[in-house]
This record gives C-alpha cells, structure tokens and sequence, in this order.
C-alpha cells in the first residue's frame, strides 16, 4: 500500500509510528503530485486539514485516482473516515481498503469524530519531537549538508543514514531515472530515524528532514528547493554540480559531501563550495564501488575530510 501523508511542516517529528513506506508532504499540489505517480488504491492521510480545504473538490480529483481518504485531527470532516490522533488513525490505515465509493467510516466504527482517542497501540513507536519551522523570529536558514552519489551511491547511504537525527536540512541528489526516485525515498524512510521528503519544487527546506532529488535537476534560493526538467539518457539526473555550485550563496553553514560514481559529476561544484567556505568531505576512492567522481573531485580540490563510509558517517553526526 502506498500511503501519501500531507501535514504541517511542524508535524513532521510525529509520524514515525505510522507504517512505511510512506511519502510525506507539506502541500495539497506535492501530495497530488506523489497520488498521480502510485499505483491505483493508495491512501491519503491529511494531518490536521486546513479548515478552508473545499472536501468536495478534493474527492473529485482523487476519484480517478482511487485513493482512500482519511484525516486526523480534532475536527471530522462530513462523509470522511476520520480519527482523533495518529494513534487512533494506524487501525484505519493498515485495515484493508474499502470498496471505491465508500468515502465514510465503516458502519459502527469508533474511529469517527466522536471517538475516543484511547491510548498508544502497544508496542508503537513514540511520537519524535517536531522539528523546528524554517524560520522562526531570526527568520535564518536551517544549517545544509549536500550529498551526491551515482553508482553505488544507494549502498553508501545504507550505511550513512541508518538511524541518522540530523539538526539541519539534508539534500540528497542521486543518480538514477524518474522512475526509481520514489522508490529510494521510501527505502530511505525505512532506515533513518527522520522524515524523508521527494523533493518539491519552491518547498522550504526544514531542519531536521532529508530530501531527495532524482530523475530532475534541483537548485538551491530563497531557502527552498526548486526543481528542473533535464534531459534524461542524455545528461546525469540531477547535475550534482548545478545543485552544489547554487549552494555557495546559502546563507547558513554548508556540508557537502561526494560519494562513489562513475564520471565526474560534482567534482566542480564540490570545489566551489569549498572555495565559499563550505565544509567537504569525499568517499575515499579505494573504498568506493565506482570510484571516479569521488578521484575527479580529489584532482580538483583538497577537501575538509577525506575518509571511508564510517568517518563521513562521523563526519555527518557532527555537522549535518
């Protein structure tokens, strides 16, 4: 079962007891966007609705979908299942689908609006803390830390991410076709103790989140993401250089680091973060399974760390 999860950027901490793989999103449109790319009959768990949301709208443009609606919060929308918490919502999104067409609550089902919130399914999860919005009353950008990988990247990440909390905002671009980059988003939400987001064109970036970008170019102002169509099958996707190189105007400290692939993608626009100040950190070739771009950076620039998967590992539990 695909489940798409549109909550509040501050929400995002309080979704680890939900099932994976999921697919989180801060806006209506992404939410839709990740619905029209799953399988048909995936569900759609809306975290506290904004009060103004037109329901009749929504349920026409998710009736061609065939996606199952749910919402979680203190107010029950009219002909919606509903349920008061998170905790209170998991027997609705791990109960088998109802029939297309059955848009309420099945009959004598507690999980409605006047439902009892109940204590925490045992053996779930607790809730983590939500992570702090983008811009408070300093208005400052969260601290960044890039990650580029082509080939043998996904491995890598395995061993960089497992359980990783990190304070600031993480930018992962890895080389693969359209096709597979929800995929490793949600492979990726299984291993790391954070959300994980399919990027979002023009969304800002939160501390504390991982966001993946592939199959399209990505760069960095105005505190956000922005997307790009490419070429694909006749340029890398994404260019780990266009999204480096963007970086060096990030008003906030920057982390980069390059990881095994083949070419030499990222070698030039890890130099230039370097040369604005940013911090480096380069697979050790002889430990990569591709070792090319990781031995291109090197040829260009002498970085802030050079060392195998368990040093950058230490590396990003300091930084990132």
């Amino acid at each position: 079962m695909t489940l798409v999860v549109l909550l509040a950027p501050g929400d995002l901490g309080q979704v680890r007891a939900l099932p994976a793989p999921r697919r989180l999103c801060t806006s209506l449109s992404a939410a839709l966007g990740e619905l029209r790319r799953a399988p048909p009959g995936a569900t759609l768990l809306i975290v506290t609705p904004d009060p103004d949301l037109d329901w009749t709208a929504l349920k026409e443009q998710l009736r061609p979908l065939r996606t199952r609606l749910i919402t979680c919060g203190p107010a029950a929308p009219p002909g919606v299942r509903h349920a008061p918490t998170l905790d209170a919502a998991l027997p609705l999104l791990t109960a088998r689908p109802a029939p297309p067409g059955a848009d309420g609550p099945p009959p004598g089902s507690p999980l409605t609006g006047r439902a009892d919130p109940g204590a925490p399914l045992s053996g779930a999860p607790s809730a983590d803390p939500t992570p702090p919005a983008l811009s408070g009353a300093s208005g400052r950008a969260p601290t960044l830390t890039l990650i580029g990988a082509s080939t043998g990247g996904p491995r890598a990440l395995q061993d960089l991410l497992r359980h990783l909390r990190p304070r600031g905002a993480i930018v992962i671009a890895q080389h693969l076709s359209e096709g597979f980059s929800d995929n490793l988003t949600q492979w990726l939400g299984t291993l790391t103790g954070a959300p994980v987001l399919s990027a979002s064109s023009g969304e800002p970036l939160r501390p504390g989140t991982l966001t993946v970008v592939s199959g399209t170019h990505a760069t960095l102002s105005g505190g956000a993401l922005h997307l790009h169509a490419g070429q694909p099958g006749r340029e890398y996707l994404p260019s780990i250089d266009r999204l480096f190189q963007s970086a060096t105007t990030w008003r906030a400290p920057v982390n980069a680091l390059l990881l095994s692939g083949m070419g030499d993608d990222g070698a030039a626009g890890l130099a230039a973060l370097h040369a604005a100040g940013a911090r480096t950190a380069i697979q050790d070739p002889a430990t990569a399974t591709v070792p090319s771009m990781p031995a291109q950076a090197l040829a260009r620039t002498r970085p802030s760390l050079l060392a195998d998967l368990r040093g950058l590992r230490s590396f990003l539990e300091r930084h990132a």
